[in-house]
């Protein structure tokens, strides 16, 4: 009982904040970023061993202010999230905007679409924004506080209910959403930039590191459901948010796996380059190594 009114606080509390207006919680996360820059030290060295293997070239001026800046930009987007829990379709319009919407929109409802949406911060507050105007599918992870998990997938799923949307438990599996998306033509919003073990991945590189364990799903959904591959970010730019949405990849996938999931890495890099303080860079992208115990890296470097 006391767990379920502490989440509900924090939710309204969030809700309170998103109110605010932007300049302010801009400030308000900038500071709050810069103190847990200063105290978790332990999120900082997984970010700065990342930036490391990512950026060699890069002095540690560099690497530092990009670190510094993540901080920030993760807790002013996370003050933002409380318009997950509440912002009306208006001030989410006012406030979040579109650019390449026309590549979308060329195979909607037309093909079976994958929008692969790397871990940028603010990517939830994306994809809610876009279920407004689009019908699709995702996946969901469970919280391990059950009313939590409840009270986020409300707040993923209050405009897409609406408009034939659904989202599935990552326990589901894939089967389920391939077979709705050549059913209805209907796009899966897609995280493809997780490492979740040896025996899904493949190493390809990522940036400077040779060795990145990455999932090689994506060639798989798309050749299951005869799909083509949108690139979906959410960067924060200014007082606004813009989802940008790039051109589909031709001729792709191409039919070899491992150079498949090399290509999407690149194109990730590449949507990274644009905003590289707002990727989520505190979690352990390269926890998975060969001929390294899972973790290792993250303790000898």
């Amino acid at each position: 009982m006391l767990n379920k009114f502490l989440i509900s606080l924090g939710i309204w509390v969030l809700r309170l904040i998103s109110l605010l207006p932007m300049p302010l919680t801009r400030a308000l996360g900038t500071v709050m970023g810069l103190i847990a820059y200063a105290l978790m030290s332990k999120r900082r060295h997984i970010g700065m061993v990342n930036l490391n293997l990512c950026f060699p070239e890069k002095s540690l001026a560099e690497k530092q202010r990009i670190l510094r800046q993540h901080f920030a930009e993760l807790f002013i987007i996370g003050l933002d999230y409380g318009l997950l829990f509440g912002a009306s379709k208006f001030r989410m319009r006012r406030l979040i905007k579109y650019r390449g919407f026309a590549n979308f929109e060329k195979y909607y409802k037309q093909r079976p679409i994958v929008l692969l949406a790397p871990h940028f911060i603010g990517l939830d507050i994306g994809g809610n924004r876009t279920t407004m105007d689009i019908s699709g599918y995702t996946m969901f992870s469970e919280q391990r506080n059950q009313y939590l998990s409840e009270r986020v997938k409300q707040a993923r799923t209050r405009f897409m209910i609406h408009n034939g949307g659904e989202i599935f438990s990552r326990k589901d599996g894939l089967r389920t959403i391939v077979k709705k998306m050549k059913q209805n033509k209907l796009p899966f919003y897609y995280l493809p930039d997780q490492d979740m073990d040896e025996k899904s991945s493949v190493y390809v590189p990522f940036f400077a590191h040779p060795n990145c364990a990455t999932l090689d799903t994506l060639p798989k959904i798309l050749k299951l459901a005869d799909a083509v591959v949108i690139p979906m970010a959410t960067y924060r730019e200014g007082n606004q948010y813009v989802i940008e949405f790039g051109p589909a990849w031709e001729n792709y996938p191409s039919g070899d796996v491992h150079a498949d999931v090399a290509f999407m890495n690149r194109q990730i890099e590449a949507m990274i380059i644009k905003h590289p303080s707002q990727y989520l860079w505190i979690h352990k992208r390269f926890k998975t190594q060969p001929n390294l115990p899972r973790g290792q890296l993250y303790e000898s470097c």
